[in-house]
This record gives C-alpha cells, structure tokens and sequence, in this order.
C-alpha cells in the first residue's frame, strides 16, 4: 500500500495502491462511483469554467417590404385577384345599341326608268357608358358597312353610308356609289341595314364583341316614272291634247 497520494492519484480521489511488480492493482473508487472501463487520464480534462462572455444579439432582419418589392416582405400581401368578367355577346350589349337613323333618297321620292338614284345613311360612331356585369362599362358601336335594298328585288352593300350628290359635286342622276336604277316605272319601298362591330370597355381597354349588330333605317317609298320624247311642231300650250301633254 501506498502512504502517500501522488498528484495524479488525487485526481483519482487518493485510492489504495499495490505494486505487485508486473502490475498495480486499484483498490479503492472514486468519490461518486466508479469509472468506466475504457477511462482514462486525460490531461485535457480541467475543471476550467466554461466561457460565459456574453455573445452579441443578432440584428433584427432589415424589412424593405414595398408594393414594387413585395418578397422581401415578412408576410407577404393578399393581392387581390383581378374580377373575372365574361365575354360579352351581341345580345348583352344590345342595349346600348344607337337608335335607327333615316334613309335619305334623292331625288327627293321621285326617280326616273334606268337613270340613278341616290341613296345616303348617315350612320355614325356611337359611344353610351353604363353597367354590364355589375360593372362599369362603356361601349362603342362603329358602322362596317350598309346594306342597302332597293324595293325591286335588289340590293347592294356598301362599305359606308354614301354621300349626296351636292357632297360629291355631282350633278342629279348622277352614278354614285351607293345609287341605284330602276328598270321599270312603279312604287317601290326602299330601306337599308347598318351593321355595326361593337367594343365594351370595363376600364382596361377595348375588347371585340363577336359578331355585327344589324340595325334597319326607316324606309321610304320612291316613285319612279317613264319617261317618253317625241318630235312635235306645236308646244304643250299650243296643243294641250298633243303626244305628251
């Protein structure tokens, strides 16, 4: 047995020693239990206090949240979602439709067999602002074209309403491109279509409505005589019974 307790046996809580000559045999055990089988003295175990420096804060993260830059927000923003609206159709906006507008024949309800008369519309751009959708809109009707129906069995399409003669510096009877000729003498009703291509607009532009609105023009009834020449030696007044009085 050992009398003394060496520094390296303290550590080991100064336990009873032999030195047999081959071995030395640990008789006593360490204050608080025994150790385990694999230990061993190690001089890096110290009983140095642990390092209690007070470490920094970590700095709050920077919010650069903005509507232009909405990621770096912390929570990001409820976008509301755009309203979905329907594509209109010729029959929702036929409301809005402008009124009918008047044909205009010339010479004024009277014609003559085989010589042309004229026929204007004056249809224009129409624009009427309300709520479709129970929304806000406006719409926009733009004349294509006009058919035009003559009484007689015929018709003609013009890309616009046509011009009167004294617009287009014509002489009466002059052809024109919306006039028409008459081969026989009669009473004819005469009337026309304006067909229009609609565009609605809920405050983010134009949008097409499928399809043209077809809106007839008042009618009218044209008069259309024959008329005869002859050679005659007396005037009308000289010979009222004579050929053509």
């Amino acid at each position: 047995m050992g009398g003394g307790c060496s520094a390296e046996s303290s550590w080991l809580g100064c336990p009873d020693t032999e030195n047999t000559g081959t071995e030395i045999v640990i008789t006593d055990e360490r204050p608080g239990g025994s150790l385990p089988d694999d230990w061993r003295p190690n001089a890096a175990d110290s009983s140095a206090p642990p390092d209690t420096t007070p470490q920094p804060p970590t700095p709050p993260r920077e919010d650069n949240c903005s509507p232009a830059n909405p990621t770096t927000c912390f929570e990001q923003p409820d976008v509301p979602a755009e309203p979905t609206i329907p594509q209109p159709t010729l029959a929702d906006v036929a409301r809005f439709a402008p009124a009918s507008v008047p044909l205009v024949d010339e010479p004024d309800g009277v014609g003559v067999v085989g010589m042309p008369m004229n026929f204007v519309v004056d249809a224009q751009t129409h624009e009427r602002t309300g709520t479709l959708f129970d929304l806000p809109v406006t719409v926009r009707f733009t004349p294509v074209s006009v058919l035009f129906v003559h009484g007689d069995g015929t018709s003609r399409v013009s890309d616009g309403g046509g011009r009167s003669w004294a617009t287009l510096g014509l002489a009466q009877f002059s052809a024109t491109p919306t006039s028409h000729a008459y081969t026989a003498r009669g009473s004819y009703t005469a009337s026309a279509v304006v067909r229009y291509a609609a565009q609605v607009n809920f405050g983010n532009g134009w949008v097409a409505v499928p399809g043209v609105l077809e809106i007839p023009t008042t009618s009218g009834d044209v008069q259309i005589f024959e008329v005869r020449t002859a050679l005659v030696d007396k005037t009308c007044l000289e010979n009222p019974g004579g050929v053509g009085c």
